[in-house]
This record gives structure tokens, C-alpha cells and sequence, in this order.
């Protein structure tokens, strides 16, 4: 019986060769046949593998005759085998893998298509490298992942994926992303509700912001004054500063670009629509001498390396200001010629490594300001930035309904204003006001004070009344303060008040309001009507009529209420304002800022 035992034993490890053999032979021939062993390398490393494969038949033996001699030989024999797979299965990939990197060198990497803004993609690039960097300390050296970041003007990023990345886009941007990391989360709702629907080639999953950065103002450093507070409570206070100090304020286009919408509706909040829209200016980058809405993290970088002496610009942080927050999305495309299964892991590792402590890191070094880790060194004074930060706000952006209307706000209060200005030359003007000017001169001033107030784009024109006629004096133009000054110096007041004749003439030369302009006529009084051939009634109608809108400033004697003046001005959707001497230039101004549609 132990003869048999013994030839049975002596014949095992020949079978298991052999069938090892027939297994490799096997592999051979598909490994061939598929064009896997090309090089000498190749070949070497597949002849070390399968001689090991062989000789491991004489260790199978070998354990089977050493768990003869012992008690529950089977038991012992399997759970030694066993520990031998577990072995074999953890340090045998790695070693094979270092083996193949001896032999082969390194395979090429995954790549993974980072989609991003303009001004994110330095700050991610940087980050995106940091990455590739640490899939090779994990892999013997070698990456096993590519990044490649590319970036899109404005909006152009979320178009194109709304609209499944036509040709266009393949063109104009680049190819279809991998990853899509927005300025901020107010721009991934529209374009995860259109990418949901059955059928979509592209699906876009909304991730978690991994960072932020405060929209600021950067104001040049050599400007900062005394009168420009460094901790502004609201971007109306920071502005309202800043352009007092007769610094030029310019702005991304609010429409396509994060920062320059966060910023304008944060304006619009704390000052009248139109007003902010006739203090900025549109610029996507900063110009010499003026102050520049912008991120902290594209102020920061622009300072580090933009400026011979640091820094260019200084950022003032109002309290009020809203937050680019930069989510991390993953994008999938299932179309057949454009599936990107092989980089949806990769992917989905390097927006898992942005929430670990060495991405944070690698985010703050990039000038942003991860959610759960302070600011690091780069955010230094000398580098125009703050490190410490307190905003009053909770939330990163407006909400919904903000956002709804918002383009419709910004378009009312970009039109341009279009009025005619006509005013009182009567003889009652020549009467002194308490600080001996006369009212006349007292309405000249409030008229230079309202054109102060107009944008580059807007027009007047000016006329005044008086005796039984208008004359006017400027045509509809561009704003022309030492014109209007200039023309009014001529001007004697004397005789009878023609309002209405001023009123009637004042709609024949001023336009409607279409979907550019928005027009007006101002009357500046300081009485009722005495000469004109025109009724109350007669520019009642006319005004109905025409469909401009008519306001009137009643000042000195006059009364809206006593001289039936908001008959005229009701008509018309306008108002009128009893005014004083005191008050005048200020009413004046305030009913300029009504007509551009905003709150006075």
C-alpha cells in the first residue's frame, strides 16, 4: 500500500507540471495572438513568471508528503495552501508590477480632461500636477494618471454641456471633459437638470465644492486712501468709496462671468441698479490705475506674478460679498464614440484626494481657501490679500429667484437714459433763495449735479421757458456739463411761466422708451402755468398719447398738490416732487436715477 501511495506521490508533481504547461502554453498563444508581447523585455518577464508557474507543481509536492507526517494532514495541508494564496494574492501583484516596471518601464496613464474657468485653470493646473505626482509615489514612480486641464471663456463651459458638446465646442473649447469644475454651484443646476433626461449622451454628477474664494474689489495700492474703508460692511459702501475717490471701478461682463455676476448682484442690493451700472465699467482684466472686481485667488495670483513691486492691487473684502466655491462634478459620457469609462475611476480618485489633508493643502498653496483648513502663507499682506476672514453672508450665492431675475434687473438698468431737462426761466426765477443766490442759479447748480450722474452712454437734451416761448438750447447728446453750463449763462429770466407749452414740446423731442433707451422729461418750476396756449388738459392728453413718462420738480412757490401739477404727471407714470433750494440738486439727481428704472 505504501508503494502505491509512494508512486502515486512520485507522479503528482508530473501531472501538475504538465498541466501548468498546457495552462501556460495557453497563455501564450493569447498573449501572442493579441500583440501583448512585442518587445525582448516582454518576453524575459512572461519566461520568469511561467518557471515559477512550473516549479510551484514540485512545492505542491513537496507540502503534500510534509503533511503526510502529521496529524490531520489535511486540515494542516489546506491551511497552509490557503495562506499561500493570501500570500501570493497581496505581494504578487506589487512585485509583478515592480517587474514589469524594471523590464517595460512605465505604462501610460489614464488621462483624465479637466474642464474649468479661465481663471480657475491656473490655480487647478497647479493642483492637478500635485495629483499626478501622488498616483506615482503609489505606483513605483509611475503615474497612473495624466490631468489635463483646459479651460472656457465665461459661460461657454456649461453652454456647450447643456448642449451635449457639439462640434463647435470640440473646436472652440477642446474634448468632451472628464471632470467639470465650474466657478461656482450657482452655474451646475441648470446644466445637471438638462444633462438628467433619458437619452442624454452626457450625465453630470454634481459633486461638493472643495474650496472657495471671496469675490473683492482689488483697488491699486498707491490709491488706497484714507477715505476707502479696508473692511467695507457692503459692496455699496466699498464702491460708493472707491469712486468718490475718483478711481475707476471695471468689471467682468455679469452675464457669462462668476465673479462679475456675485459681485453685481451684491451691488444691486445695497444701491439702485441703474446707478451701479453708470459707476462700472466691462473689462475682463485689470487695467493701470483702476480697481478691478475679481476673485481673491485671481487678485493673488496676478499680485505674485504680474507685479515688479508687490502689490498692484489691494483687495477690500466687504462683508456682504458672495463666494466662488468651485464644485467638483464628474461627467460621464455613454455615446458610443465618446465613452469615457476608462477615466471615471481616476476621476473619481482626484475628487476624493481634493477632500484629503494633502489636497487641501495643494488647494491652499494655490491660492484657495479650502472649507476645512485655514489659509496658508501665500495669503499674506504684501500680497494684497488677507488671511483672516469674517463675512456676514452664510451662503456661497443668491439664491433661486435671485438668479431668475437678475438678467432682467442688469438689461432695465443698462439702458441707456435718454431725457430732456426743461426749466423754469421765468421772472419769479430771478427771486433770492437764503443764501442769496437766486433760484435760477440754485437750479443751474442741481442741473450739473444731475448730469454728473449720467453713464457715457446716456443722453439730453435741454431747453428752458419762459414769457410765451421755449427755446431750446442742447440737443439730444452725450452728457456735456461745460456745454449745459455754458448755454444756461446766457439765459435771463424774465415774464410768464409756459409750462404746459414746455411740457408739449419737451415729448415731441424725446423719444419713447424701447428696449435700449429709456426716456423722460423733467420740468423744473416754480410756479403754475400762465402763458402757454395749452391747457392742463391738452398735455394730459398728450401725454397719454406720446407714452413718456413726465416728472416735474416744484420748487420756490410752486406746489404739486396746490397747481394740480400730478395731473400731468400721473397720466404719464412719472411723479412729482415739491423741492426745496436746500434740496433742489439732490431731487434733481435722484429723479435722473428713476427715469434709468431704479428706486430714486
Amino acid at each position: 500500500m505504501e508503494d502505491v501511495d509512494q508512486r502515486r506521490s512520485s507522479t503528482a508533481p508530473r501531472y501538475a507540471g504538465a498541466l501548468m504547461l498546457a495552462a501556460v502554453a495557453g497563455h501564450l498563444l493569447s498573449e501572442t495572438a493579441t500583440g501583448s508581447l512585442t518587445t525582448w523585455q516582454s518576453w524575459v518577464l512572461y519566461g520568469i513568471g511561467a518557471t515559477l508557474l512550473v516549479l510551484s507543481a514540485s512545492a505542491i509536492d513537496w507540502l503534500n508528503r510534509l503533511a503526510k507526517r502529521i496529524r490531520l494532514r489535511w486540515v494542516v495541508f489546506t491551511a497552509v495552501l490557503l495562506v499561500a494564496a493570501g500570500v501570493i494574492a497581496l505581494a504578487g501583484p506589487p512585485v509583478v508590477a515592480y517587474g514589469r516596471v524594471l523590464l517595460l518601464g512605465c505604462p501610460q496613464p489614464t488621462e483624465v480632461r479637466v474642464l474649468t474657468s479661465r481663471d480657475a485653470a491656473p490655480a487647478f493646473g497647479e493642483v492637478a500636477r500635485k495629483f499626478e505626482l501622488r498616483t506615482a509615489a503609489e505606483n513605483h514612480g509611475c503615474r497612473t494618471a495624466r490631468l489635463y486641464v483646459f479651460s472656457a471663456a465665461g459661460d461657454q463651459g456649461a453652454v456647450a454641456l447643456r448642449s451635449s458638446w457639439s462640434s463647435q465646442a470640440l473646436r472652440e473649447i477642446g474634448p468632451h471633459p472628464d471632470v467639470w469644475v465650474p466657478d461656482s454651484t450657482a452655474e451646475t443646476a441648470e446644466v445637471v437638470r438638462r444633462t438628467r433626461g433619458i437619452g442624454s449622451a452626457v450625465h453630470v454628477e454634481q459633486g461638493k465644492p472643495v474650496a472657495f474664494s471671496p469675490v473683492v474689489l482689488g483697488v491699486p495700492a498707491e490709491q488706497v486712501r484714507g477715505d476707502v474703508p479696508a473692511t467695507p460692511a457692503t459692496w455699496g459702501e466699498a464702491l460708493t468709496a472707491v469712486t468718490g475717490a475718483a478711481i475707476p471701478v471695471i468689471r467682468p461682463n455679469p452675464l457669462v462671468a462668476t465673479d462679475g455676476r456675485l459681485a453685481t448682484t451684491a451691488l444691486y442690493e445695497s444701491l439702485t441698479p441703474a446707478v451701479v451700472e453708470r459707476r462700472v465699467e466691462e473689462a475682463d482684466r485689470p487695467r493701470p490705475g483702476a480697481a478691478m472686481i475679481t476673485t481673491e485667488q485671481v487678485l493673488l495670483r496676478y499680485n505674485r506674478t504680474n507685479c515688479a513691486r508687490k502689490p498692484c492691487l489691494t483687495a477690500l473684502y466687504p462683508a456682504d460679498t458672495y463666494l466662488a466655491d468651485y464644485p467638483v462634478n464628474l461627467v460621464s459620457w455613454d455615446a458610443a464614440d465618446v465613452s469615457n469609462h476608462a477615466a471615471r475611476e481616476p476621476a473619481r480618485r482626484f475628487q476624493a484626494w481634493l477632500g484629503t489633508q494633502e489636497g487641501m493643502t495643494a488647494l491652499n498653496a494655490a491660492g484657495l481657501r479650502p472649507a476645512a483648513q485655514a489659509a496658508g502663507a501665500e495669503f499674506r499682506e504684501e500680497l494684497g490679500v488677507r488671511a483672516g476672514l469674517a463675512l456676514d453672508r452664510a451662503e456661497a450665492v443668491p439664491d433661486e429667484a435671485a438668479q431668475a431675475s437678475f438678467q432682467k434687473r442688469y438689461e432695465q438698468a443698462r439702458r441707456d437714459g435718454r431725457v430732456w431737462l426743461t426749466l423754469d426761466a421765468s421772472g419769479s426765477m430771478t427771486e433770492p433763495t437764503p443764501t442769496g443766490e437766486t433760484r435760477f442759479a440754485v437750479a443751474v447748480d442741481g442741473v450739473a449735479k444731475s448730469l454728473a450722474q449720467m453713464g457715457p452712454r446716456d443722453t439730453y437734451g435741454l431747453s428752458v421757458f419762459s414769457g410765451t416761448e421755449v427755446r431750446p438750447l442742447i440737443p439730444v447728446g452725450r452728457r456735456d456739463k461745460e456745454a449745459a453750463a455754458a448755454a444756461l449763462s446766457t439765459v435771463r429770466p424774465s415774464g410768464g411761466t409756459p409750462l404746459h407749452q414746455a411740457v408739449v414740446d419737451s415729448l415731441d423731442r424725446i423719444g419713447a422708451d424701447d428696449a435700449g433707451h429709456v426716456g423722460a422729461v423733467i420740468a423744473l418750476t416754480d410756479g403754475e402755468d400762465t402763458t402757454s396756449p395749452q391747457t392742463r388738459q391738452d398735455v394730459v392728453d398728450a401725454v397719454r398719447r406720446k407714452g413718456i413718462r413726465v416728472f416735474v420738480i416744484a420748487v420756490g412757490g410752486a406746489s404739486c398738490a396746490t397747481h394740480a401739477l400730478t395731473a400731468i404727471t400721473d397720466a404719464s407714470g412719472g411723479e412729482c416732487h415739491d423741492s426745496t433750494t436746500d434740496t433742489l440738486g439732490d431731487d434733481l439727481a435722484a429723479l435722473f436715477r428713476r427715469v434709468w428704472g431704479g428706486s430714486g
